[in-house]
């Protein structure tokens, strides 16, 4: 299963387009981010260590969770008999938050450090998917409950609270910053595309769609300073990475590699800008390629 390393590949700086009036130019540089002898490398988050969260898939078929500091790639697998154990969220004490399928299928959240898992698990909920952690410790996600409606969360390090963007039928938290802040967006449950993207203080909802997302904007990291990434579906329905700066309120598109335009998908954000994120290449193999990419 395709979900959200040793850098290698060819690294490209690409060209991109800025789609904010009389914003600055900002140029994105990329490079591969790949697991010796993995069949496919999945990066989603990173932090301001520049410690990167993910999976990879070994030569067997196998997907690991990874952490990769450096050269250093760090593997862990959940209980046996579960499956499909990905890392989504890293904090800068290397804290990781993600979940697994159990061994009847059934996605269960962990947060994991020095080897050890604690359980992530909303009160009630028929099952709970954790996406991000902040440096205060905080988780945040999404849940089904028993009525299978879908509904964001986060947990302050001692109580559970339910969040849902006003209106929506599915909404999925997946990151939050040091001040707490959160991103979110609703999702389409007939055709399974992201609607819209939002941040959330705790208390006001703010949209946030990028100009050139036609058909849905899945916002992802959100860093100290407020800026993010996303990826958007154009009128093509082709993926692209979006960074937002929120000082110059300047948005930038950008594809992670020629080899790989229209399949990008961006993910985490640091506070330096530093994103990660996957592609499709366009041979088909790997299915995904992770990348990790820098803002000039």
């Amino acid at each position: 299963m395709n979900r959200p390393l040793f850098f290698i590949g060819l690294v490209c700086i690409l060209l991109v387009v800025n789609l904010a009036a009389q914003a600055p130019t900002v140029t994105i540089k990329c490079s591969n981010v790949t697991v010796a002898g993995a069949e496919e490398t999945d990066t989603y988050a990173i932090n301001d260590k520049n410690v990167i969260a993910g999976d990879y898939i070994d030569s067997a078929g196998v997907q690991h969770g990874m952490i990769l500091k450096g050269k250093t790639v760090t593997k862990f697998d959940g209980p046996s008999g579960s499956t499909e154990i990905a890392a989504y969220g890293i904090n800068k004490a290397g804290l990781v938050v993600g979940w697994y399928d159990n061994s009847a299928g059934i996605p269960t959240s962990f947060a994991y450090a020095k080897g050890n898992f604690s359980p992530v698990a909303f009160p009630g909920a028929a099952y709970t998917e954790a996406n991000g952690v902040n440096d205060n410790g905080w988780i945040v996600g999404q849940f089904e409950d028993t009525a299978l409606v879908f509904h964001g969360f986060y947990w302050n390090t001692s109580t559970y609270t339910q969040v849902d963007i006003p209106g929506a039928s599915w909404t999925t938290v997946w990151a939050i910053n040091d001040s707490n802040v959160m991103t979110a967006y609703d999702l389409n449950t007939s055709t399974g595309y992201p609607i819209d993207g939002y941040i959330y203080n705790g208390t006001t909802w703010t949209k946030m769609d990028p100009p050139g997302a036609v058909n849905g904007t899945a916002i992802h990291g959100i860093n100290a300073a407020g800026d993010l990434d996303f990826t958007i579906f154009d009128s093509s329905d082709n993926r692209h990475g979006v960074l937002y700066q929120a000082k110059t309120q300047t948005y930038t598109q950008f594809d992670a590699t020629k080899n790989g335009t229209n399949t990008t998908r961006a993910d985490g954000i640091n506070d330096k800008d530093t994103m990660v994120g996957r592609y499709s290449p366009a041979s088909g193999s790997p299915a995904n390629q992770g990348f990790k990419c820098t803002a000039k």
